[in-house]
């Protein structure tokens, strides 16, 4: 009589494996396409910054200062509406400060949508 060799295994370690590769892959990925934005969101603040100082620096009125985050928003491919700039000048010092309020529309796959909502605040100073 042959030796047989029965396996008692069932299965549940290679199906444990494959799951755990296909959510670090899922992961992997959502990273990858988030990440981005977020960092891109950031050197959006850093030029909100520098448009601030130079806005102090320069007296610019509210439509330049509007004009030239709209021109930003387009560059950086971020939704931004005249509506959602405020301008504001502090009395007495010639000090400036913007707050917006955009956005961006990511399309992940299997249809599904995710709209990302930013604020970003950026005082204008004089640099003392």
């Amino acid at each position: 009589m042959g030796k047989t060799l029965l396996s008692r295994e069932r299965g549940d370690t290679n199906l444990g494996c494959v799951t755990l590769i296909l959510l670090v892959a899922i992961l992997g990925y959502l990273c990858y396409r988030i990440i981005p934005v977020y960092l891109e969101r950031d050197a959006f603040h850093d030029a909100l910054l520098t448009i601030a100082g130079r806005a102090t620096l320069g007296g610019w009125e509210n439509r330049r200062v509007i004009n030239r985050v709209m021109q930003l928003g387009e560059e950086r491919n971020f939704t931004v509406e005249k509506k959602d700039i405020q301008v504001q000048h502090i009395r007495g010092r010639p000090e400036v400060v913007i707050t917006v309020n955009y956005g961006r529309t990511e399309e992940f796959p299997g249809g599904y949508v995710y709209q990302f909502y930013f604020r970003s605040v950026a005082p204008g100073s004089l640099g003392f």
